[in-house]
């Protein structure tokens, strides 16, 4: 780990320091939001596709927790800029998304099945009149 005053670099080239609530992960807020971000798509995908079982639902609830704790702790202990605090906050919309997406998810791995109910749907259109007119009959067998 490093000091409290010592600049650390979360990957190569990246000019941002690794705030110590993030030392857990050794990002700094912008990797660590962005790659947070990317984890909540595929994990949307996998719900959505519903690839992912009851266990890696568990393992999603669990990682959206803990992404939102280290968040709420960065956000409680930094002064932030603008674009940072946008940043978070749209990881936490993804969060929040991710969440709600596994609550609703079906318990089986089995695809859903729709019936229509009667009556869901609009009565068919009448037909004008002037298309019911035998003179109009050229312009019916166009529609």
């Amino acid at each position: 780990m490093s000091k409290p005053g010592e600049h650390r670099a979360c990957i190569p080239r990246c000019k941002l320091s690794v705030p110590t609530e993030l030392d857990s992960v050794g990002l700094c807020v912008h990797h660590f939001t962005w790659s947070v971000e990317e984890a909540c798509a595929e994990m949307h995908r996998q719900v959505a596709l519903r690839k992912a079982t009851v266990e890696r639902r568990a393992e999603m609830a669990t990682y959206v927790s803990e992404c939102a704790l280290l968040l709420a702790r960065v956000t409680s202990n930094l002064c932030l800029s603008n674009d940072l605090k946008r940043r978070i906050l749209c990881t936490f919309l993804s969060l929040m998304n991710l969440r709600e997406n596994l609550e609703r998810a079906p318990s089986g791995h089995a695809p859903e099945i729709h019936v229509l109910a009667p009556g869901l749907f609009p009565a068919p259109a009448l037909v004008p009149d002037w298309l019911s007119s035998e003179s109009n009959a050229g312009v019916r067998s166009q529609v």
